[in-house]
């Protein structure tokens, strides 16, 4: 009789803790912030996306006047080699040679194009990087302004009505920061 006694007692105990943290959860504050839509609306986000379209308009530049003349080159041979077999091709020791050299710089514009991309991945993120940190700081500013148990990511609530600080935080992000330095990463070439 006292193990059913002992039993009861837990299960009430339990039903007692369960119904205590969910009156505590229920008086929670709970905020949430569209990061995104800041970014995008706020001055600094701004000025980050026409720094980095003017440095890939610039890059694009560049590696297509690389790619133009090996255009005209891979035309050019195609002409030469047209009507060839393979193996005259082959025996042809100039013909040959200007393939390897076309097919070599090639190989370096794709690398080429693969480097500058990653430099602009590089270059992106580290002033997005500093645009965050300014941005958390807002946000743990105002969790502890209306102290707040949580601050969530806008599109992470399913349910409920928590308070939306994306306005304040864009606000603020926009009086404290303007611009960032966007400076061109540049990779080791071999």
């Amino acid at each position: 009789m006292s193990t059913l006694k002992s039993l009861k007692r837990a299960a009430l105990g339990s039903a007692l803790a369960l119904i205590a943290s969910t009156a505590a959860f229920a008086q929670s504050t709970i905020l949430v912030v569209d990061t995104a839509k800041v970014y995008n609306d706020s001055s600094v986000g701004q000025h980050v996306t026409r720094q980095m379209e003017s440095m890939r308009t610039t890059t694009t530049s560049s590696l297509q006047a690389q790619a133009s003349p090996l255009e005209a080159r891979q035309k050019s041979l195609a002409t030469r080699a047209d009507g060839k077999t393979q193996q005259q091709v082959l025996q042809d020791a100039t013909l040959r040679s200007e393939i390897q050299a076309l097919q070599k710089d090639s190989i370096k514009l794709q690398q080429d194009l693969a480097i500058a991309q990653r430099e602009l991945q590089i270059t992106e993120a580290k002033a997005r990087q500093l645009v965050n940190a300014k941005m958390k700081s807002i946000i743990d500013s105002i969790a502890r302004e209306r102290n707040a148990d949580v601050v969530l990511e806008k599109q992470l609530v399913i349910y409920g009505e928590p308070a939306d600080i994306t306005p304040t935080v864009l606000q603020r992000l926009n009086s404290q920061m303007t611009t960032v330095p966007v400076t061109r990463e540049r990779l080791p070439r071999g």
